[in-house]
């Protein structure tokens, strides 16, 4: 009996020595479980997420491919639509101008 007295006694809580390791074995406990968790819900994120795009995401890309192509074309075709638009602007402002110096030439000719 007495020595189960002095067994409890020294790993009592309120041993000042015997109480401090047993504080920093529990902290050493709860550390490792925190750490541990921390690992497994790492493995966890990184296998989910590193597997490659499926088949329907992949179809979707190449859909989106297609349709910036088809884009850029239907772009460029405006592009030149507008630069021929504005060659046709421009040649008929000179022929106005062209036609307002003859009317003007003729005006100065009649009295």
């Amino acid at each position: 009996m007495y020595i189960c007295k002095r067994i409890n006694l020294f790993f009592n809580s309120q041993n000042p020595i015997t109480g401090g390791i047993l504080k920093m074995a529990k902290t050493k406990n709860l550390l490792f479980v925190l750490l541990a968790a921390l690992m497994m819900t790492g493995s966890v994120v990184i296998t989910g997420c590193s597997s490659g795009p499926s088949e329907e995401q992949m179809q979707q890309l190449n859909d989106l491919k297609a349709e910036v192509e088809s884009l850029s074309s239907q772009v460029s075709s405006k592009n030149d639509e507008k630069s021929s638009l504005q060659r046709q602007i421009a040649d008929k402002d000179s022929k106005i101008k062209q036609y307002m110096n003859d009317m003007d030439a003729v005006k100065k000719r009649c009295p």
